[in-house]
């Protein structure tokens, strides 16, 4: 009787304290942003419109946390300036150009380029294409990427973002740093522009990044690919910027800490299709 007296009591309290743990587990997971939402452009600019702002026209704010260095000097960035403006004109020439609006990002996660290293050095390197993916929905990195961040560690954008149905969604503009690839080198070459962080591809990179499907946001090393519309939009992107095919590459191949493997599940072959096809025609039917 004893015994049974116990159980039931032992029966009772396990029932009142998963009780009190699931709530609890409720009130947090309440508070977490859920990362499927849908995607927000009430605020976005096409980039064909009229209210569009030229990239020149937005300099970075003074405050902006960069460690300083008395042989850094700052680029204009006035040859990816018309790299952008090139790409723009053609899309706004093209009847079946993909979608593509601005959505900026703070200021503190993107920062100039540099016409010199920390030591003085004068760099020249050719554009670089850099291929992501964001192991999120398209809204919870926009969301990211418009949230200051004070700390170097904690910044990060890209260029452009290619949602699920293809659309393109302009972050930074092409004249400034993306911080897309930290601990980065293709081939030889690397930048370093701040004396606390490792040199990386950065300073000469344009970073364009797909938006991962659903089944793929987790941290598994594959999933099951990306929309024929994202393959359509990221080859007329990068047809379009007639940057060589061999200066296109993924972080996976440029990251040097061994942790990155995105583009996850890339199909080169079909990109790769798809490139030759606008590049022989940078009009070429693309669905909307």
């Amino acid at each position: 009787m004893l015994r049974r007296s116990q159980g039931l009591r032992f029966l009772i309290s396990l029932a009142i304290a998963t009780v009190v743990v699931v709530s609890l587990w409720g009130v947090m997971i309440g508070s977490i942003p859920h990362g499927d939402r849908p995607l927000d452009l009430s605020q976005a600019v096409p980039i064909d419109d009229p209210q569009f702002d030229s990239p020149m026209a937005a300099p970075l704010p003074p405050w902006l946390p960069e460690t300083p260095s008395l042989f850094l000097q700052r680029s204009d960035g006035a040859d990816y300036d018309r790299l952008f403006a090139k790409v723009r004109q053609v899309h706004q020439q093209c009847s079946f150009a993909p979608p593509w609006y601005s959505v900026p990002a703070h200021p503190t996660n993107f920062g100039d380029r540099f016409r010199t290293d920390i030591r003085g050095r004068v760099v020249s390197n050719a554009p670089l294409i850099v291929l992501h993916e964001t192991a999120a929905s398209a809204q919870s990195a926009l969301e990211f990427f418009q949230t200051p961040h004070s700390r170097d560690e904690d910044q990060a954008s890209y260029h452009e973002l290619i949602t699920l149905r293809g659309w393109l969604l302009h972050l930074v503009p092409w004249s400034k740093r993306a911080y897309g690839a930290g601990n980065s080198v293709f081939g030889s070459e690397a930048v370093q522009t701040n004396p606390r962080l490792a040199p990386s591809v950065n300073n000469f990179a344009l970073h364009f990044s797909l938006e991962t499907p659903p089944q793929g946001r987790h941290n598994g090393s594959q999933h099951g690919g990306y929309t024929d519309a994202q393959y359509r939009s990221l080859a007329w992107l990068v047809a379009q910027t007639a940057i060589d095919p061999q200066r296109v590459t993924t972080h996976a191949a440029v990251d040097r800490s061994g942790e990155r493997i995105d583009p996850r599940s890339f199909d080169w072959a079909r990109f790769n299709r798809y490139l030759q096809l606008y590049r022989d025609r940078p009009c070429g039917d693309l669905p909307r």
